[in-house]
Formats: structure tokens, C-alpha cells, sequence
């Protein structure tokens, strides 16, 4: 009896495995064809190049760090070695998003999202250009930084080992939260969004005690 109920369960227990072996490979394939994109980010400081001056072709001295903290505590010392100040300059935070997959990928969204009140409260995004802050779901592409062609339904392409850096004005950034009533070391994301759905973040912090006084009008968020 014990060898034909064995011998019976034979066959089923080849079908369990070969319904695993298949969603596994099925998975697999799924997870190879998602793009893999990676988010980095720094806070820098880059002095400017003073009126009728000439860099002659050395590279303008900068100054960068991990968090933000540790960028304002080395400020201080680079200005002072430089001879320069903050109206030559502007602190910023920096972003890098690379493709590290084998696909190529398309960013349809670039956005520097919060949410107001703390962990439950409402998802905000944060416009660097107008310097206003928008709930996201009304945001539509107000805020979409990814690049000037997305608002013409054109995705930024990065092919395989390709990327695309962002970076925003640490003063304009911090200017704008307290204005809208956000003060403090403000937690936000850079959310980068592809033409799949998929969304990928790196999150920061922006002090408005550290940052927010009077900045230079020209001062904004770039991509490069």
C-alpha cells in the first residue's frame, strides 16, 4: 500500500515542481527585462569665476560632501582658502541617475516629492522653477524636471552605462519650504518615474536653518 501511494504521488509532485521551475523562469524574465537605474546624490558647493576673470582652463575649485551638515561645516574653510563668497557661488545638491541594467530606459518623470505632516501625511512635490509646493496628484507636469522634450511626450533616453545629472539650488530649495510653512531638516525624494511605471528614489534632506536667505535670482534647478 505504501509503495503505490508513493508511486501515485510521483507524478503529482513532478507537476508541483515543474509549475515552480516555470514561475521562477517566468519571474526571472520579468526582473531581466525591468530597467535598473541607480540614484546617487551629493550636496556640493562650486565657487564661481569672479567678473572678467579667467579660469585658464583649470577646473573651478568646489567643495562636496556626503550630507549637508558636513557641507556647510567645510564651507567656511574652502571660502576663506578661495577668497571667494557666497555671491560667486551657490550650494547645491546633486544628482546622478544612471542606467545599470542592459535595456535601454526612459525617464517620463523627474520629481522632488515630500509628504506634508510627516509619514502619513499628504504626497507634496516641490517646483524648483516656479518655487512652489503642489500636491502631487493635481501636480500634472508642473513640476517635471526630467527635461525640457517631456512636456512634448518625449522620455529621456539613457541607453545601457548612460545617464543623466539634475541639481537644485540648496538656497531655492530651502526658500521655497519655508515660505510654504515647511521649516526644519525637511525630508525629501528625488523620484525618478519611467515609461513603464516604475519609480525609483533617493531621498534627502534640505535645512532651511542652513540655507534659507536671500538667493541669487539666476540660481534654480538644472539638468545635465
Amino acid at each position: 500500500m505504501i509503495g503505490e501511494d508513493l508511486a501515485g504521488a510521483g507524478p503529482m509532485v513532478v507537476s508541483v515542481l515543474a509549475l515552480v521551475l516555470s514561475l521562477l523562469n517566468l519571474y526571472l524574465q520579468r526582473r531581466d527585462r525591468r530597467p535598473r537605474l541607480k540614484i546617487r546624490g551629493r550636496y556640493e558647493y562650486r565657487a564661481g569665476v569672479p567678473e572678467g576673470a579667467s579660469s585658464g582652463g583649470s577646473p573651478t575649485p568646489q567643495v562636496h560632501d556626503e550630507s549637508q551638515e558636513g557641507l556647510y561645516l567645510r564651507l567656511g574653510d574652502f571660502l576663506r582658502e578661495y577668497g571667494v563668497g557666497y555671491a560667486r557661488g551657490s550650494p547645491v545638491v546633486r544628482f546622478a541617475i544612471s542606467n545599470e541594467g542592459e535595456r535601454a530606459a526612459y525617464l517620463s518623470a523627474v520629481r522632488l516629492v515630500f509628504r506634508d505632516g510627516g509619514r502619513f501625511g499628504r504626497r507634496m512635490v516641490l517646483d524648483p522653477a516656479q518655487k512652489r509646493v503642489l500636491p502631487l496628484d493635481l501636480a500634472r507636469d508642473a513640476a517635471n524636471v526630467a527635461g525640457s522634450g517631456v512636456a512634448e511626450g518625449l522620455p529621456v533616453e539613457l541607453v545601457p552605462g548612460n545617464g543623466v545629472g539634475y541639481r537644485f539650488s540648496l538656497t531655492r530649495l530651502a526658500n521655497t519650504l519655508e515660505k510654504e510653512g515647511c521649516a526644519g531638516n525637511v525630508r525629501l525624494s528625488l523620484e525618478a518615474t519611467d515609461r513603464l511605471g516604475n519609480a525609483y528614489r533617493r531621498p534627502f534632506r534640505v535645512n532651511t536653518d542652513l540655507w534659507a536667505y536671500h538667493e541669487d535670482p539666476d540660481q534654480g534647478s538644472e539638468s545635465q
